[in-house]
């Protein structure tokens, strides 16, 4: 199963829906980063956003046991 992972604080999105709702606005978080005259790392912001600084990058994963 596909994940997405903040690549600075690792925070995961496991659900299929949130990683659905999330892949669907990479083509405007990666547009509004160029705007600002960098370059996108991943595809989304992170949850944390703000403090960590993260974006969200897709990675081969298993779903954690709660």
């Amino acid at each position: 199963m596909d994940i997405l992972v903040c690549d600075r604080c690792g925070f995961e999105l496991t659900e299929i829906e949130d990683i659905a709702l999330a892949l669907d606005g990479t083509d405007a978080w990666q547009d509004a980063v160029r705007a600002r005259g960098e370059e996108p790392r991943g595809l989304f912001p992170c949850k944390y956003h703000m403090r960590c600084k993260g974006e969200m990058i897709l990675v081969k994963g298993k779903r954690k046991v709660k």
